[in-house]
């Protein structure tokens, strides 16, 4: 098993129990829940970053010279051809 790092949260006692009985539902702990959670925002902040430094390489695709990884790719596409 991976180690793991035990730390304290505080919740609002609102959402807390939302938590909980949304866990409980699901068969899993509020710690499996909260894991899950965060894990699922940090991918979508991935995606984020990922989508944002695409756009800005579109953005400024005149100063964008991908010319060298077609011709690349040409090489190794008919190497055995």
């Amino acid at each position: 098993m991976k180690r793991q790092i035990a730390f304290t949260l505080r919740f609002d006692p609102v959402l807390y129990e939302r938590v909980k009985a949304v866990s409980e539902r699901g068969g899993q702990s509020v710690t499996s829940f909260v894991q899950a959670a965060v894990a699922r925002k940090l991918h979508e902040e991935d995606e984020i970053a990922l989508f944002d430094a695409f756009t800005c390489v579109a953005e400024n695709s005149e100063e964008t010279n991908v010319g060298f990884g077609c011709e690349a790719q040409r090489e190794v596409a008919l190497k055995d051809a």
